[in-house]
């Protein structure tokens, strides 16, 4: 049985559609209400499949809601509500994270001298790294001009450079070449060394300062008690 409700409370509602027809429905121990597609309210004792994923309520005798409904989730909500959640998770990851690190970072260490000692100990290991291969160049270079003295003097005569001294020509110069990229590595390490102790010293600037800040708080409220 469904009543179509022009009015604008349950109670005139009810009145309208007669005190029987009332009486018939809430005692067949359920009485629902929900809107129809021309956005006109509707009470019945059961739920048309039209309206089963629509926002509906259960009403008692006296016409109060005792129940409510939600009208069922379209893919694109369920879809946003996801990606929500997963901005969440991976904001909440986040902030586990930066804990962490701020948690190592002032037990690592105490002030900030202690902290650029340690930048500039890390920076010099890779210079050092850098000067020995350097070294090694000088001596892959002189390595090669010997052999391309070799291998001139060899054409000079009228002869066949041999295979053995081509093969060694080009791995001098194969060699020279990745060492020239590990330099160049290793510079890009150091960069890196200074932007990440440059943040980790602003971090640590910022986390004592907050310490600071809370412990002239709480010696605030205690001398205030």
């Amino acid at each position: 049985m469904t009543i179509i409700c022009r009015f604008k409370t349950v109670s005139l509602c009810l009145l309208a559609a007669g005190l029987l027809t009332f009486q018939a429905t809430a005692g067949a121990g359920k009485l629902y209400k929900w809107v129809d597609e021309n956005g006109r309210v509707r009470y019945g004792d059961r739920i048309p499949p039209q309206y089963a994923k629509q926002k509906r309520e259960r009403l008692n005798e006296r016409g109060i809601v005792v129940e409510t409904k939600a009208a069922a989730k379209t893919p694109e909500q369920i879809a946003e509500e996801q990606r929500l959640a997963r901005l969440a998770a991976e904001e909440k990851r986040r902030r586990e994270e930066q804990a962490a690190k701020d948690r190592i970072l002032l037990d690592t260490f105490t002030n900030e001298d202690e902290m650029i000692m340690t930048r500039d100990g890390k920076i010099e290991a890779v210079e050092a790294a850098i000067r020995v291969t350097h070294g090694r160049i000088e001596n892959l270079r002189q390595r090669l001009a010997e052999l391309t003295t070799r291998a001139a003097n060899v054409e000079r005569a009228g002869k066949p450079v041999p295979d053995s001294i081509k093969h060694q020509i080009a791995d001098a110069r194969k060699q020279i070449q990745q060492n020239l990229d590990y330099i160049e590595r290793k510079k890009q390490e150091q960069k890196e060394i200074r932007r990440k102790f440059e943040l980790d010293i602003k971090r640590f600037r910022e986390l004592k300062l907050a310490e600071a800040e809370a412990r002239a708080k709480a010696e605030a409220e205690a001398a205030g008690r």
